[in-house]
């Protein structure tokens, strides 16, 4: 137990630290952050906010900062207060591909590629794909031809997923019963309920283990590796997702894994705009701490140094990269991926500009002439 004297030492301590840096509280004068930081994260009970209340207490118990999760149930709901400036931070999925991207939701009037920036990737040991209820009598994709398929309204992660899945089985939306939820809890509690019969789903959300553990059960729908043909199929409508075998989740163990997919997921992601000193000092403080809070949560162990990815579809903010050099992990062969990323960027953000001084008013055109013109500027800049 600390002395009186202990005490009052840091709590001076802690008051002159307050004079010094009247918007910063850190019980570690080597990484400075603000008292308060915000990050949109998925809703309660899925795997992102488990791990942002796990980071959360962590943080203010090591640097005396608040983390305040901001739910949002389904990609935009997430990406808007990070683009408005509402909340500093967010905990990503596959949408921050898509935002980046400009394309799927992201390609409607109002949005078009975002400047978003990679702090931290989560490569886990959980993966993602269709579930169902271990008596529902479905075990194989080609059986939920003819069934009640859920998906997600303004989640271009899950419903890139699910169609791509059908492909994988050979099908369409038309050869299923389509069913939208407003978000990615919902359509858990859609399955749960009866509403629906199979439905995207992260091994680690906090819903199936309610699954599991239910007189229903719970079955994951594998998407077998060795169907080449399948696979490319469906990274056709996915393409940010590549072959996983996952091994953390209800039922799941490195003795009992299933052959699903994965992207990177949550990644902790920011605007391009986002301050450089608070972007060093985050990503500083997500590693640094990295061993406090691994085990608090389904899904930490993802955040490690060395599970961290340099080649997908998102850039790096300078900030965390100023970091990664620092800690060895920065290697000069990624610059030429980030290089890439970044002009890729310059030729969206141009082509957006250009295409909305005449884009047609409807809606539907619309988004359909932005797709065209995306890839036409694409392919002159010699891209895909």
């Amino acid at each position: 137990m600390k002395s009186t004297f202990q005490s009052v030492i840091q709590s001076l301590f802690v008051a002159m630290t307050m004079l010094a840096f009247s918007h910063q509280v850190t019980a570690d004068d080597k990484i400075k952050l603000p008292n308060v930081i915000t990050w949109s994260t998925y809703t309660i009970g899925s795997s992102g906010y488990n791990n942002t209340v796990s980071i959360g207490k962590v943080f203010k118990d090591k640097l005396g900062v608040n983390l305040r999760p901001i739910p949002g149930k389904n990609d935009v709901a997430r990406l808007a207060p990070m683009r408005s400036g509402k909340v500093d931070f967010g905990l990503a999925g596959g949408g921050a591909f898509f935002a980046f991207e400009g394309t799927s939701i992201f390609g409607k009037k109002g949005w078009g590629p975002q400047a978003l920036r990679v702090l931290v990737y989560n490569r886990p040991d959980s993966g993602m794909g269709i579930i169902t209820l271990g008596d529902s009598g479905i075990k194989t994709i080609a059986d939920i031809r003819d069934k009640r398929v859920g998906t997600v309204l303004s989640s271009a992660t899950i419903e890139s997923i699910v169609t791509g899945g059908l492909a994988f089985g050979g099908m369409t939306w038309d050869d299923v019963k389509r069913v939208e939820f407003p978000g990615y809890v919902a359509s858990l509690n859609g399955l749960i309920n009866g509403q629906a019969d199979v439905v995207f789903a992260l091994t680690t959300s906090a819903k199936l283990y309610e699954m599991e553990s239910s007189s229903h059960g719970l079955r994951y729908i594998p998407f077998e590796h060795s169907n080449k043909e399948g696979w490319s199929k469906m990274r056709q409508y996915a393409p940010h997702i590549v072959p996983h075998i996952a091994s953390e989740g209800p039922g799941l163990s490195k003795d009992n894994k299933i052959e699903v997919g994965t992207y990177p997921y949550p990644i902790l992601a920011s605007y391009k705009d986002a301050d450089d000193e608070t972007v060093y000092n985050l990503t500083k403080a997500m590693y640094v701490y990295f061993d406090e809070y691994k085990d608090m949560a389904p899904g930490n162990a993802g955040f490690a140094l060395e599970r961290q990815i340099y080649n997908w579809g998102v850039p790096f903010h300078p900030g965390t990269i100023r970091y990664l050099k620092e800690a060895g992990a920065w290697k000069p062969e990624y610059d030429a991926h980030q290089t890439y990323l970044l002009k890729r960027e310059k030729v969206l953000a141009g082509a957006w500009a250009s295409y909305n001084k005449s884009a047609p008013s409807d809606d539907k055109a619309f988004q359909e002439g932005w797709e065209q013109a995306r890839k036409e500027a694409l392919a002159a800049a010699g891209m895909s």
